[in-house]
């Protein structure tokens, strides 16, 4: 498995004081709690890290100029963002009524999660409509509790609904087939998936019921971290479309594509907007890789999370993703 590798390890390691101006402060929440009901999506650390790497190596020059701050849940994430204990929170969910309580604005998404369902094959569940008739459990009294129930009886759609208070009592009943249909955030099924002995026979239905953003948290008054982030997730995503790559990207030939020119670092607008080096955006992917490179070293398939890009394919894919104009 290549999802939990040496980023694991950095997360508990940091490299320089919390007060180093001359390292990205990343805060991502690494150990949701079993009774915490409001922070969703699994532990996408792996992912999170990766993040921050690309925004420091934009920041600072280098991936490794990342101090790495552990919290157990979002909100103390964004608490310690607002506090300014921490330069970011990567891995969070936008919310605009929570962005405008703790002070923070929130990047464009660099994964879509969302409410989604897990059955075993023999089950012979393929999609939402033959759910009905079968028992389903989730998580009682979480925020995608009422999404889940409302949203299925809309469609007619009228399974046998069973609540459990934790998590680990409902992965057991998963494991044990007293739960024929389950549903949540499709990360945190993956991430239950993960642990289950016989993982393989367990499939994610490709309907969805609602759609989670995952982004990154900057303080509210800090426009230029906040610019710098949406530069660089747009960055990952422009090089995966244009097929700039880890390996290529520092040998890239010139090309008369403006896009190109922009994405490399022959075009000096952008990086003279955010005051960085011309070439700071080659430099990004050099070192980090793009966004298909990453996503697929920390969740995608092969993966401890095994998920198929899905809606976090780009734009000309059929998926979500897509970069803001690098102009």
């Amino acid at each position: 498995m290549k999802f939990v590798y040496a980023i694991a390890a950095c997360v508990f390691m940091a490299q320089a004081s919390a007060h180093a101006a001359d390292h990205l402060r990343c805060g991502v929440v690494t150990e949701p709690l079993d009774w915490n009901k409001t922070d969703l999506h699994a532990n996408l650390t792996g992912l999170s890290v990766e993040i921050c790497r690309a925004i420091a190596t934009a920041r600072y020059g280098a991936p490794n100029r990342l101090e790495v701050q552990a919290y157990t849940s979002e909100e103390a994430a964004l608490l310690a963002v607002k506090a300014g204990k921490a330069d970011l929170a990567a891995g969070v969910t936008a919310n605009p009524g929570a962005g405008q309580r703790d002070g923070v604005r929130y990047s464009i998404p660099f994964f879509y999660d969302g409410q989604g369902f897990m059955v075993h094959r023999a089950e012979g569940v393929h999609d939402l409509a033959g759910i009905a008739g079968h028992k389903l459990c989730y998580i009682e009294g979480a925020d995608n509790d009422p999404t889940v129930l409302t949203a299925l009886a809309t469609r007619g759609i009228k399974p046998l609904p069973f609540g459990f208070q934790e998590e680990g009592e409902m992965d057991a009943a998963i494991m044990d087939r007293h739960c024929q249909v389950t549903s949540a955030y499709l990360s945190k099924l993956a991430e239950a998936r993960a642990t289950f002995r016989n993982h393989a026979e367990y499939v994610l239905l490709p309907d969805l019921l609602a759609l989670a953003p995952v982004t990154v948290a900057t303080k509210a008054g800090d426009l230029r971290l906040s610019g710098i982030v949406n530069a660089t997730i747009s960055v990952l995503l422009q090089a995966e479309f244009l097929g700039v790559t880890q390996a290529s990207a520092e040998k890239y030939p010139h090309s008369e594509d403006p896009r190109l020119q922009r994405l490399l670092g022959e075009d000096f607008a952008m990086a003279a907007a955010f005051d960085l080096p011309h070439d700071w955006s080659r430099h990004v992917i050099s070192l980090v890789g793009n966004y298909g490179e990453i996503y697929s070293r920390t969740v995608g398939p092969g993966t401890s999370f095994d998920l198929q890009r899905g809606l976090n394919a780009l734009w000309n894919k059929g998926g979500l993703m897509a970069p803001l104009p690098l102009h």
